[in-house]
């Protein structure tokens, strides 16, 4: 082989772009593929995800479109329809290649069972109201001093709000999430009136600081109810800082 002869199979060796026009060529024979799978394909189905409270049936009411290419649905308007729904939180959509909908469902969940004269119905953190769903109890504090009606009412008021925090907060704590089983909403100084499930001793714990306040009362029941037995006990005043003011039998 001569000099000349190396040079040029040198040159071709090294030369990108043959390799860079064959990637392109593939990359637009993709996009083309793609172009094409978008514009035939067909919704054929829906499955829902995440649903525990809504039943399959409830959400299958919800009208999605069959047939047609998803470019051409107001998926908006769809999660607006599902997300009308009691419980139905938010709903996520996506499609996959076989022309299927997925639709994953985020629920409310209820944080206490709000009971006014006979009627009682389940409601969530930001005061929506859910109904009993026959067979999915769900184990929450009885809630007293708002209105059941109507359901398509929020409760927004300051008074719910300061309840709603006490809730959470009960939650995060194990001996009074374990404790605690009713809560009351009085708009005197007492604010905060809870009941413990045992001997329904009554818990005073005002309109704030409940972190602290239910931290005292976690105390307070390791030490001093333990000791005496919780029979003993009328009430426990934990609204006062450095002291706790019980009643006893």
């Amino acid at each position: 082989m001569t000099e000349n002869e190396q040079h040029t199979e040198s040159q071709n060796s090294n030369n990108p772009w043959p390799w860079i026009a064959g990637a392109v060529l593939v990359l637009g024979l993709a996009v083309m593929a793609g172009l094409y799978w978008n514009s035939t394909m067909k919704v054929q189905d829906v499955q829902f995800e995440g649903n525990h409270f809504v039943s399959k049936e409830d959400l299958q009411l919800v009208e999605v479109p069959m047939g047609m290419n998803p470019d051409s649905m107001n998926f908006g308007e769809i999660r607006n329809r599902f997300e009308e729904l009691p419980y139905v939180k938010q709903a996520d959509i996506s499609v996959e290649p076989n022309g299927t909908i997925n639709i994953s469902i985020t629920e409310r969940q209820p944080v206490a069972l709000l009971a006014d004269n006979k009627k009682k119905i389940y409601i969530d953190s930001e005061g929506i109201k859910l109904p009993i769903v026959p067979g999915k109890t769900v184990d929450v504090p009885i809630l007293y001093g708002f209105s059941t009606t109507p359901m398509r009412d929020t409760l927004q008021s300051n008074a719910f709000k300061t309840v709603s925090g006490f809730l959470t907060a009960v939650r995060n704590n194990n001996v009074a999430d374990a404790t605690i089983s009713e809560i009351a909403w009085s708009s005197s100084n007492d604010g905060i009136v809870a009941l413990t499930n045992q001997n329904g001793v009554k818990l005073i714990f005002g309109k704030g600081d409940f972190d602290t306040r239910l931290r005292n009362w976690e105390a307070f029941y390791g030490k001093i109810i333990k000791q005496k037995g919780i029979e003993k006990m009328r009430s426990v005043d934990l609204r006062f800082e450095g002291q706790i003011v019980t009643r006893e039998n």
